[in-house]
């Protein structure tokens, strides 16, 4: 009797997540496309809220992916919504233990900054400002359009020794649910 009530508590501390829920997740504080000059850019605030195992990974030498998804939508009445844009942002945060240094990659770019601090780092991670999205001739002033953004922490790209843990383990999922806007041209 014992054993499977250990069992029991392990398990439920497994899917449970430690009972630290409320203290980890992504959450998009705001966002929204400006156009500037001949294009429509991206300026968004994320608030990355990374839990116990992911910072401890990180410290650990697990580089952390995370993918933006922007969707631009074209409201239709009677049929469904135009799809305008699909686009993915991919960041990678990572920490050189030698250095003592937080780095920040912006994949699509090819930027790379670095940070003393994984607060700083992940502070600047959240501020998305001047992304360019969609070409301006891409929108009609005459349509009604609808944006939205989601942030998450990709799974997929963990090392493969850590998926499994990660796929069973509540504090591996990281993301944000959709934040939606009409876009004003």
């Amino acid at each position: 009797m014992t054993f499977l009530r250990w069992l029991f508590i392990a398990l439920s501390w497994l899917f449970s997540g430690a009972g630290i829920a409320a203290e980890y997740g992504f959450e998009v504080k705001s966002a929204e496309l400006v156009r500037e000059q001949d294009e429509y850019v991206l300026n968004a605030d994320i608030d990355y809220r990374f839990s116990e195992r992911a910072v401890d990974g990180l410290k650990h030498g697990v580089p952390l992916t995370l993918v933006v998804a922007v969707k631009v939508y074209r409201d239709r009445a009677l049929i469904w919504d135009e799809r305008v844009v699909n686009v993915t942002l991919r960041y990678r945060l990572r920490y050189h233990a030698l250095a003592k240094v937080y780095q920040v990659l912006n994949d699509s770019s090819g930027v790379q900054r670095n940070f003393v601090s994984l607060t700083d780092a992940v502070d600047a991670l959240g501020r998305i400002r001047g992304m360019a999205i969609v070409e301006a001739e891409r929108i009609n002033s005459d349509d009604q359009y609808e944006v939205s953004i989601k942030a998450d922490l990709d799974i997929e790209a963990l090392p493969l020794p850590l998926r499994p843990v990660a796929y069973v383990t509540p504090q591996w999922y990281l993301g944000s649910s959709w934040y939606t806007w009409p876009l004003a041209k």
